[in-house]
């Protein structure tokens, strides 16, 4: 792709659309740069969408100084309400496309917006300034009751809230001073008062350009409950009649043009009131709450490129007619706490393109009453909305959330199911072997247990085994523990495992007799070793791309590294003139094929092992290969024992995760070497090193030592798998089962560690091209090729080394660089390269650094880069298909038995 120069974004919304924007500005050839002065609000830099610059960006002089050393900067934007107007004063400055920035800060200021609007005449709520609680309690007075109080300059419904009484007022006021503070450092004294405006709310989005003001679509808003104002769904087009949206595109865009917004997008809030359409405020920026996403579906054409373009001075060209609907539905949290488990349980279908999650397992939520208490979404495409907002809503319904209270909560541990009384473990070895459930270690276990019971419930009910409403129910109970997260589990004792505490779930649920069908012709053995090959090959699969993010990452430096001059070592010392996109391309090329070798074994992983029993199989007339296809593999097991017994497909994988490990730490190890003041051949970022506590000069690239250590653990985890299963018997046994298997999570673990901090490093550090050449200036590095240039000329090889080496030795060490060089040229005439770059690239047979040579071996990379990922892609979507096959079965037998 051509490099059409750099794109520059200040600041950025942390859950909307910022990361997708960074993301189409490379896909339309820019390099995106992100100037931030805090890197950590954005988790989403994990994934390299954008090359970061710590700056003070509260400073618009810092931020020209940014811009200015940027190469070919075509364009500035921020998607963050905050730095709008900063983005635009800078843009302004560089010369480059964008709105007045005094429109902007005005537009801002939610004072200054009101009151520029009731110039023009254009309906807003009663509105009143308070910097102080005298201030507030003065506006109560004469206000009438609910009022909104809400900051002058804030965003996403941060510090809005809906108040009935002056003291909730009051309250309010004093919170809504600190929420700027907490989100990005910014003071807000500043409170609005407003009247509450009953009605249904909508937004307008716009788009300013060469004189128009063009009005893309109206949307209407979902809520949730009072006091907060958080955005929980939209619809699009907002069900009102063509002329009402009409009336209304023209009166969002009387108010923009009324602010002196000329240029860009602003987003339009509205309440429509008994009498007339009230504006509740206009933002200076694109829609949040990934509105532009859904749009971009359903107006065949995307929203986020064409922003891009427009502040990339390339114009604007209005999209055509909406030909479908759209809606987007959120996912809030309640309550504060660790988020200890967040996933569908639902495959998206067709009519919902995009589903994403908005927070991490793990990370500690707060409740705010604001657009951070989102945590899903789902946008849903259809012909009609009612079908669009029904598919999005659909899946935000099969989310499943735990979150651990941030207070002490009882749980109920009672055990259920009488068959497990008999089984009581002594209370010290109970909680050694048999912890209670906790759903963030076990609910991967249980979402794959409920995935086999679908499978083997469905081809149970399909041979006859088991009655067709029995069966039907039992998933219906399943389908309800997967949808709420199996929160029922959560801290059951569980003396024989987790699996006959799920069961006994299912009895309490469905009923004894029929839940006492669930477990025909099969045991805990052929379930656990198909969870076994479940949970590796979703490691393999998830390495394999961890391996693409990495190769990705050295593309994407190698034809600008290769164009370099650096010296190839031999045993540390100097051999020959190279490059380091040279080296980066040999790294890439071992990666490749440390990545062919796990799709290997992914395509080996096709025998289900369901049917198996306990090493015996069983005299039930099942289908396995249904079982089998229902859950992704090609066939069943051929034997019963080799099915129960075997673990073979784990200590490859876990011999594969060694290799790459290895691999990864030993290109640590080069880097680590190379940014050495001896060496100094690259620099790794402030941002991925640190500092010494006693040494102020010092500065660590200590991420390649987090790479480096993370090969012990998978090496580790390798020996530790290996000697478990060794003198196992070959039949179903904890030590093969358990103690051969359960050190995956840990090499998986790690092995990503690892991968993430090479892409990392690899993305963003620099070259010191000066370095590179420093060592090779005295000549000696090109004597290899005067050999083999006399060689050609009929001078024996090793004649000519014995000549060459002979004349090296006579240099003078007490000359300088130069005159051994020259010295060097003289002694060896017209086979003497003439510069360094013509000694690299006449190395261009045998994969040699030569321009040639490098360019054949890119070529390659690029092709075998391709056929990768289609590879990873298509073993997803096999699994994806027969996760949609089965999840189809289920509904129609669901469907098909359902009682009114």
């Amino acid at each position: 792709m051509v490099n059409r120069g750099s794109f520059l974004f200040v600041e950025s919304n942390t859950t909307g659309t910022g990361e997708q924007l960074m993301k189409r500005a490379r896909v339309l050839g820019f390099e995106p740069y992100l100037v931030t002065r805090n890197p950590a609000r954005y988790p989403f830099l994990k994934d390299f969408v954008a090359q970061v610059i710590e700056a003070e960006t509260r400073s618009s002089d810092e931020l020209i100084g940014v811009a200015a050393k940027l190469r070919r900067l075509e364009g500035i934007y921020s998607s963050s309400d905050y730095f709008v107007e900063a983005a635009s004063r800078v843009a302004t400055a560089m010369g480059l496309p964008a709105p007045n920035p005094e429109a902007i800060a005005t537009c801002r200021n939610k004072w200054k917006q009101a009151a520029a609007l009731q110039r023009q005449s254009i309906a807003i709520p009663e509105t009143r300034l308070a910097t102080s609680v005298r201030e507030v309690e003065n506006i109560l007075a004469q206000a009438t009751l609910p009022v909104v109080v809400k900051p002058v300059s804030g965003s996403g419904s941060s510090g809005v809230r809906l108040c009935d009484s002056a003291a909730a007022a009051i309250k309010a006021f004093e919170s809504a001073k600190d929420v700027l503070v907490d989100q990005v450092d910014l003071a807000n004294p500043d409170i609005l008062i407003q009247q509450y405006i009953e009605g249904k709310e909508y937004s307008a989005e716009i788009i300013a350009y060469d004189g128009a003001v063009h009005c893309l679509a109206i949307l209407a808003k979902h809520k949730g409950p009072a006091p907060c104002f958080v955005e929980v769904g939209h619809d699009f087009p907002a069900p009102l009649p063509e002329p009402s949206l009409k009336e209304l595109a023209s009166f969002a865009a009387r108010a923009v043009s009324a602010l002196g917004l000329e240029f860009g997008p602003a987003h339009v809030e509205f309440v429509i009131a008994e009498s007339e359409p009230v504006i509740i405020e206009v933002n200076p920026r694109l829609a949040g709450g990934m509105i532009p996403v859904m749009l971009s579906h359903t107006l065949g054409t995307s929203i986020l490129d064409m922003v891009i373009r427009l502040y990339a001075g390339e114009g604007f060209t209005p999209p055509g007619a909406s030909a479908r609907a759209g809606a987007i539905r959120f996912q809030v949290v309640h309550k504060s706490g660790k988020l200890k488990r967040l996933g569908f349980s639902r495959n998206p279908d067709p009519t919902v393109p995009e589903a994403g999650l908005l927070k991490s397992e793990g990370q500690e939520i707060q409740i705010y009453g604001d657009f951070r208490d989102r945590v899903a979404y789902a946008i849903g495409i259809a012909d009609e909305l009612n079908a669009a907002a029904a598919a999005a809503q659909r899946v935000i319904d099969s989310i499943v959330i735990d979150v651990e209270a941030a207070t002490e909560e009882s749980v109920d541990k009672q055990v259920g199911g009488a068959s497990q009384g008999k089984w009581n473990l002594h209370p010290e070895a109970m909680k050694l072997l048999a912890p209670p459930i906790e759903i963030s270690r076990d609910g991967r276990l249980l979402l794959h247990q409920a995935t086999i019971d679908e499978a083997h419930l469905v081809m149970l009910a399909d041979q006859g085994l088991v009655s067709q409403p029995a069966a039907a129910d039992l998933l219906k109970h399943i389908l309800d523990l997967q949808g709420e997260g199996f929160q029922s589990l959560e801290g059951r004792d569980a003396p024989r495992g987790v699996y006959l505490a799920y069961e006994a779930e299912l009895a309490a649920r469905a009923g004894p007799e029929k839940a006492g069908w669930l477990h025909l012709a099969r045991s805990r053995n052929d379930l656990n070793a198909t969870i076994s090959l479940l949970v590796l090959r979703e490691a393999a699969c998830s390495i394999s791309q961890g391996i693409g993010t990495v190769q990705d990452a050295l593309l994407q430096r190698v034809e600008e590294a290769s164009r370099l001059v650096a010296p190839l070592y031999s045993q540390y010392q100097i051999a020959l003139p190279g490059s380091p996109g040279h080296y980066l391309l040999g790294v890439f090329f071992a990666l490749g094929r440390e990545r062919q070798r796990l799709h290997c074994l992914l395509e080996d992983i096709r025998n289900c092992p369901m049917g198996a029993g306990a090493g015996g199989g069983t005299s039930m007339p099942i289908d396995p290969l249904k079982t089998a296809n229902l859950l992704g593999f090609e066939l069943p097991s051929f034997n019963s024992l080799d099915a129960v017994a075997s673990r073979d497909h784990h200590l490859p994988a876990l011999s594969l995760f060694a290799g790459v490990s290895i691999l990864l730490s030993r290109v640590a190890q080069d880097l680590q070497v190379w940014t050495t003041r001896e060496f100094a051949l690259i620099d790794v970022p402030q941002n991925l090193a640190g500092g010494s506590s006693m040494l102020p000069q010092k500065k660590n690239p200590f991420l390649l030592e987090h790479i480096k250590g993370s090969a012990s653990t998978v090496i580790g985890a390798y020996v530790s798998a290996a000697t478990a299963a060794c003198k196992a018997p070959f039949s179903n046994s904890i030590e093969a089962s358990n103690y051969g298997c359960s050190p995956l999570g840990l090499a998986e673990d790690a092995l990503k560690r690892a991968i993430t901090l090479t892409s990392l490093i690899v993305r963003y550090m620099s070259f010191n091209v000066w370095s590179m050449r420093e060592n090779l200036e005295d000549g000696s590095s090109m004597t290899a090729v005067a050999a083999e240039r006399m060689g050609s000329r009929g001078v024996p090889f090793r004649q000519a080394h014995t000549l060459i080496g002979e004349i090296v030795r006579g240099l003078s060490l007490d000359s300088c660089v130069a005159e051994r060089r020259s010295d060097l040229a003289s002694h060896l005439a017209d086979v003497f390269p003439a510069s360094l770059e013509e000694c690299r690239d006449a190395l261009r047979f045998g994969g040699g650094p030569g321009k040639s040579s490098s360019e054949s071996q890119i070529s390659v990379a690029k092709a075998l880069f391709r056929d990768m990922q289609l590879k990873c892609q298509d073993i997803r979507e096999r699994w994806a298909h027969a996760e949609m096959h089965r999840k189809q079965k289920v509904k129609e037998l669901i469907n098909k038995h359902r009682t009114a």
